[in-house]
Formats: structure tokens, sequence, C-alpha cells
């Protein structure tokens, strides 16, 4: 927008000045009290007589007194002065506006050695998802990364506890502890980092209106048209892993065992057949779903029956994934576990067979936190102390593997 340029600080070239008199009286004294502020002239200096003007009709002699005569000079010198003001106002051009520049990109850092820098891997990622465009993790006091399918790159190394994360078409969302929320657009390239509660938040799930997180004394909390709102009451259990289909359909689950469904009336509890802690659950619908917590427990739904599948190992399982109708589950000591027939939908065409538990070796001894799928492959994040490492499998074998874990 042009702005209105400032007046100028003198008068135009013809603005009236006042005359002398012809022939000042000779006899005529210097007038001190006619001389002008702050002017300074030499004692014998003869001070001009002002010129005098026409002697209005029955004035008498028409003169005017200097006191009047000086009153309406200046009086005049102040109108020329406002007027030429003015008419350099309207006849300056205005100014050129100036483009506002470009809001400015952080850039992302890439990393000195396109996808075998260990620096980046030097932190504890957490957790990870996938967008259309790529494939996110973020870590347990670190940095944010993010892989394009050729070079890993470090978006942004604020210092932020990330516990785990989940992922639309183009968003990334991420939480941890004392309400903690991370909302990464993939498209635009924006972050926005900020508090929801002050319970530690525990799991996300994107939803294509927005986000759900659940986290400790019964927090619920969902994100729709842009704004949070408590989502449970009555629910006392630190909860752990949800998945959701809808704002009205969903499940989550927590310490001592507990599953919700969420239903239109509301939240209800429906017995697992356990009492371990339960730390995530994946699957399709609402009527298919897997389960994995703390002793090695596995749990697969059918219906609403819970049943509880042996693993063979007694050591917590962090994370759980829904490929197909596999279910891939990971946890302490490097452990990968497939279900198969795990996610096979009651009444489907494809006859519900009895779940087929098998170890896949990654060769770590890392705790492994996470576990998604992106197209044909499953990635798995891990970490132990100061040190982590990301797999890529296809096939169930190892086909990538970056880190130091």
């Amino acid at each position: 927008m042009a702005s209105t340029p400032p007046p100028s600080d003198h008068p135009p070239e013809d603005t009236p000045k006042t005359e002398k008199a012809a022939q000042p009286d000779t006899a005529a004294k210097p007038d001190t009290a006619a001389k002008p502020v702050n002017e300074t002239q030499p004692d014998t200096a003869p001070v001009p007589t002002p010129s005098r003007a026409p002697a209005p009709p029955g004035s008498g002699d028409g003169a005017l007194p200097l006191g009047y005569a000086g009153i309406i000079a200046v009086l005049l010198v102040v109108a020329a002065v406002g007027g030429g003001l003015a008419i350099g106002t309207i006849a300056r051009p205005s100014p050129t506006p100036r483009p506002t520049p470009a809001p400015t990109v952080a850039v992302p850092t890439r990393t000195p050695v396109p996808t075998t820098d260990p620096q980046v891997f030097f932190q504890q990622l957490s957790a990870g998802c996938a967008t259309e465009q790529g494939l996110w993790v973020v870590a347990n006091g670190g940095a944010l990364l993010r892989y394009g399918g050729k070079d890993w790159t470090q978006v942004d190394s604020t210092l932020r506890t990330l516990t785990n994360a989940s992922c639309d078409a183009g968003t990334l969302y991420a939480v941890g502890p004392v309400g903690a929320v991370l909302i990464v657009d993939d498209r635009a390239r924006s972050i926005n980092a900020f508090d929801v509660t002050v319970e530690d938040l525990r799991a996300v799930a994107a939803m294509p209106q927005g986000a759900m997180v659940v986290g400790t004394q019964g927090m619920v909390q969902l994100l729709l048209g842009g704004t949070w709102q408590p989502y449970a009451s009555g629910i006392e259990e630190d909860l752990n892993g949800l998945v959701v289909f809808s704002v009205d359909s969903a499940w989550i689950v927590g310490s001592k065992g507990v599953s919700y469904r969420l239903e239109p009336a509301g939240w209800r509890p429906v017995k697992t057949g356990v009492d371990v802690t339960l730390r995530a659950i994946a699957g399709p619908n609402v009527k298919t779903a897997v389960a994995v917590g703390d002793s090695g427990t596995i749990l697969t739904l059918s219906g609403d029956t819970w049943t509880k599948v042996e693993s063979g190992i007694d050591t917590p399982l962090r994370a759980v994934a829904a490929v197909g109708s596999t279910a891939w589950a990971v946890g302490d000591g490097g452990v990968v576990l497939t279900v198969d027939g795990a996610l096979v939908a009651p009444g489907s065409a494809t006859p519900a067979k009895p779940a087929v538990v098998s170890r896949i070796d990654i060769g770590t001894t890392c705790t492994l936190t996470s576990v998604f799928a992106r197209g044909p492959d499953v990635w798995i994040v891990g970490s132990r102390g100061g040190v982590s490492g990301v797999w890529r499998l296809r096939d169930g074998k190892v086909a990538e593997r970056w880190g130091e874990c």
C-alpha cells in the first residue's frame, strides 16, 4: 500500500514575502519590541519601518499599531506556509510500494553423508510413521528426522521428548510427556508444537478429521475442526494405545489389562482376560484387532471377544502394526514377531484360522518401540542408550538398515 509522503519542511518558491517600504522613515528609531524572536541584530543597524496596509474607511489616518501589524504578518506567513504544504502534498507522487518479502522457510539440513551418516542416529529414536511424501521418525529428547527415499534429513534439532507418532496422508502427529503435541504438515513443511494437558500422552492416532490422543489417568483428547476437547470421563487407568476408525468408533488399551470400545453412546469397557499392562493395539476395523503388552502378551479380537495367543516370549511387547491379515509386534531385546491369521474379520470370505506366531531375527538386541507399514515394506525403530537404528523389511527380511543400534 502506498504511504502518504511526509509534509515538506520548506514552502514553495512562490510563497509570498512581505515587501519593504520604498522609502524608510530615517527619523524612526529602532523599536526593540518589533524584533523577531531569537533573531540577533547589531545595535547600530536601523530597523526598517514595516509597510503599511491601506487604511480602511473611517479608520482615521490608517496607521496600525506595530504589534497588530506583526501579528497580521505572522498570520499571513503561516497561511502561506500551510498553503504551500498542502500544494506540496498533493503534487508529490506517491512513493512506489516495496514488495513484501516472502516469508523465510526453514530448509532442512541434510546429513553430511546421505543415508549412512551415523550422527543422525546418536540419539534415542522412539517412534515413526509414513505420509504420502516421506517417512518420519521422532526422538525421545532429540531431533525430528525425515526420510524421503534417498537421504535421511534432520528437519529440526529442537530438544523434545516424543514417544509416539501417527501419520495420515500429509500430516505427522507426535506426542510425549506433560501433554506435549507436535504437528508437522509434510506438504507445507510447517511445525507446530504445543501442550494440551498436564497428563503424559502415551499414544496418538491420526484421523481424516484430526487426531485422538490418550494418556495417563484416563486422559482422552480429540482434535476436531482445529479444536482440542476432552473425549472421555470416568476412566481412571493409564491408557497406552489406541486405534481409531471414526469419531464414534475406536479401541483403547492400558494398565491392568483394560480395554474400552468407543460407541455412539460412549466408551464401553470390554474384559480382556489379562491383568498385565497393554501397550499398543492395531487393526483394520472395530471387530478385528490385535493388542500387545507386558510379559509377551498378545490378544486377538474377534467381534466382542478377546483371545490370548501364546507368544513364546516373556519380555514386553511395545508396538504393533496391522499389515493385511498379519500383525507385526516388536519389543525389548530386539524381538520381532508376526501373528499370521490374526486379522481376519468375523464372517469374512476367508475362514478364520488359529493365529500362528513366528519370530524374525533382524540382528539387534536393542529395545524396539515402533513398527509401521509403508507400501510393501515394514519399518521398525529401536534404540539402546544414546544410539538408535531403523530397519526396512521386505518379504520378512531386512532390506536396509541404518544407525548404530
